[in-house]
């Protein structure tokens, strides 16, 4: 029955509610000594152009977004195995379904200091055999931008220069769009030069 009508009984109209309040009634989201799960969406303004939906994550200061496609797998961070003579930034190798991925700490290498305040987790970046772990800060948020949002000229760190391809304003901060390929190509180059 469309929202604001009456049944055939008369009785008052029905308030519908957004489907993400409706799905979360009940339950609480949050861990102990841990901010609750929250859907982070910035509402597209009027004749801004279609909506660009990323998801959004922190490590540290740094406030990344990612194409949704471009994730695998968001998990609480798994027993990883050191390799001998590995820089700090590299974690190591962790199992993941039979499958062994390489997990990086980018706020180590970034030189970025980890939000202690929230659970660390690992966000799998990528497919196939081209896929890795990053340690992130607490869990990732729905975004949604439109083309206004886009910064011009943002202040994007060297170190994700070539990684970072806009950046897009929400709440008063900025979130910068990363190119997963780019990246997993620097962190390899990284680790190949370290091992060098």
């Amino acid at each position: 029955m469309p929202s604001g009508t009456t049944s055939d009984r008369g009785a008052a109209p029905v308030a519908l509610l957004a489907p993400s309040v409706a799905l979360s009634r009940g339950f609480d989201f949050s861990a102990p000594g841990q901010e609750a799960f929250s859907v982070h969406v910035v509402s597209a303004a009027a004749g801004a152009g279609p909506a660009l939906l990323r998801e959004g994550f922190r490590i540290g200061e740094l406030r990344l977004m990612i194409h949704y496609e471009d994730g695998n797998e968001l998990t609480d961070l798994p027993p990883v195995y050191r390799l001998p003579r590995a820089p700090g930034w590299f974690r190591g190798m962790a199992n993941l379904h039979g499958t062994l991925v390489p997990v990086f700490d980018p706020g180590e290498l970034f030189g970025v200091a980890h939000d202690t305040q929230v659970k660390p987790m690992l966000l799998v970046l990528g497919h196939g055999d081209e896929k890795a772990g990053l340690v992130i800060d607490g869990l990732p948020l729905r975004l949604r931008f439109t083309a206004a949002d886009r910064i011009e000229n943002a202040a994007v760190p060297a170190a994700l220069a070539n990684c970072v391809a806009d950046a897009y304003w929400s709440d008063g901060v900025d979130w910068m769009d990363l190119q997963v390929g780019a990246l997993l190509r620097t962190l390899g180059e990284e680790l190949a030069a370290a091992a060098a």
